[in-house]
């Protein structure tokens, strides 16, 4: 395992960590500015910048997450369970919840503010030498891409490395060891505006994580298109691609208020640290990206330590139970279709037959209509709201107006109202809620940020 050591974060709080992320805050919010230079220009720049630190993308071995739903989960419980065998682990996450330093893991926890500000301070000279060099300026996400892999180069034993849109031209995917092992998650239709219109164009932007004569495991797709896509790229690129069934027969779940239990063929039930069925799936699929790695690297895996990584893995804003108001919220970052499908299904498993009022806010991308008619077998109330530029630790996103929200979930034959303040609208929220019922708050992270801070863990 790796001899490399990490500076342990100042105590919560504690002066000089609170001043360190300011800085951190500072240069990634205002002083980076926005993105300039070229556009179109695939990953050239993002190679640049990581080229003049050292290509620290290709220092550590790096599990590398695509697909439309279920990436932050199944990156999470990769790396619980190689936490749970010994290693060392960073796992680099988009997007945040609660905190930029979410981003940047070590063991299983943020990075210190002191240690991300001493990498960034590493890092900005590279940044202003790839702009001088005609590339143009660097992202924000292209920064903390180079802030990740410089906290995880030499110091971990494996890197867990989500995407952050797409995958081919993802700046993640300059990582080119030959032994990148590729994991693709369900894939559906989202970011249609940057990776195209339909299913199969979405499919060939996350083949572009497939590794050139390496290996893969990918979730067995609903859509029969979507897997030729998969199967013909990895064929063209020499890549080993093991598909992963992520329901029944192969994978059984049940989920009640104690949680969610997998129970796969012929081994005894394992408790979830993530909550739902679909969340058995993605544990399914990390754990056979997991048993890949121990084959290939020499090592077994360990019933045990499978039992402590899948009960040990946590992840914010997903199914995430707190206390507003005096009354239990279910707060969750799902913004599309697809994801607020599989928090309906959870809903309906932990309690049956019941309906919520919801709180909902998503950005402007995203597709409302589609999204309140998943919503709205489970809603008794929508309460439409909007976050505001800024809220919580993100950076500016832009929020379909609460009126409209609320139009749309009328249009559903749901009752709606609208509060533009998100916290105002939990608190509507919670005054309809029935006795033993959750709030359900979701649509996007920007909301949850927003609503956080004072609530309490349950």
């Amino acid at each position: 395992m790796s001899s490399g050591t990490v500076a342990l974060p100042s105590p919560a709080g504690a002066p000089a960590s609170r001043s360190a992320l300011d800085r951190v805050r500072r240069y990634l919010y205002e002083e980076l500015g926005p993105q300039r230079g070229p556009r179109g220009a695939g990953l050239e720049r993002a190679r640049a910048l990581f080229g003049a630190l050292g290509e620290p993308q290709d220092r550590f071995r790096a599990v590398h997450v695509a697909g439309t739903a279920g990436k932050g989960s199944v990156s999470a419980f990769v790396a619980s369970l190689l936490r749970a065998h010994g290693f060392r682990v960073g796992t680099h996450l988009s997007p945040h919840v609660y905190c930029l330093l979410e981003r940047f893991q070590i063991d299983g926890a943020p990075a210190g503010a002191e240690l991300v500000d001493a990498a960034l301070t590493r890092i900005r000279p590279a940044v202003e030498a790839v702009e001088r060099a005609g590339h143009g300026r660097p992202s924000f996400f292209e920064v903390t891409n180079a802030t990740a892999f410089s906290l995880f180069a030499d110091r971990v034993d494996y890197g867990v490395v989500e995407t952050g849109v797409g995958g081919l031209l993802d700046s993640t995917n300059t990582i080119s060891r030959a032994d990148k092992l590729a994991v693709i998650t369900p894939i559906g239709l989202d970011h249609q505006d940057l990776l195209g219109a339909t299913v199969r164009e979405i499919a060939a932007q996350k083949a572009g994580v497939l590794p050139f004569g390496g290996r893969a495991v990918a979730a067995r797709q609903r859509d029969a298109e979507v897997e030729d896509v998969l199967s013909a790229e990895a064929a063209r690129r020499g890549c080993d691609l093991r598909w992963v069934d992520l329901g029944p027969p192969a994978v059984r779940a049940w989920t009640g208020p104690g949680g969610t239990e997998l129970q796969l063929r012929g081994q005894p039930s394992l408790s979830l640290g993530l909550t739902g069925r679909h969340q058995a799936g993605n544990a399914h699929l990390a754990l056979r990206a997991v048993e890949a790695m121990a084959a290939r690297d020499g090592w077994s895996l360990d019933a045990d330590a499978v039992w402590l990584g899948m009960r040990s893995a946590t992840l914010p804003g997903r199914f995430e139970r707190r206390v507003i108001g005096g009354r239990t919220a279910v707060l969750d970052g799902a913004h599309n279709p697809m994801k607020l499908a599989a928090l309906v299904a959870t809903l309906q498993e932990v309690y049956p037959g019941a309906r919520f009022p919801w709180v909902l806010a998503l950005k402007q991308d995203k597709d409302l209509r589609a999204a309140l008619r998943v919503v709205a077998p489970t809603a008794s109330l929508v309460v439409g709201t909007q976050f505001a530029t800024g809220d919580g630790d993100h950076p500016a996103g832009t929020s379909v107006p609460a009126e409209q929200i609320a139009m749309a979930a009328g249009g559903c034959g749901v009752e709606a109202v609208v509060e533009e303040n998100p916290r105002c609208a939990v608190v509507r929220a919670v005054e309809r809620a029935e006795t033993g019922l959750p709030v359900v708050v979701s649509g996007s992270f920007h909301l949850l940020a927003g609503v956080r801070p004072g609530t309490t863990a349950r």
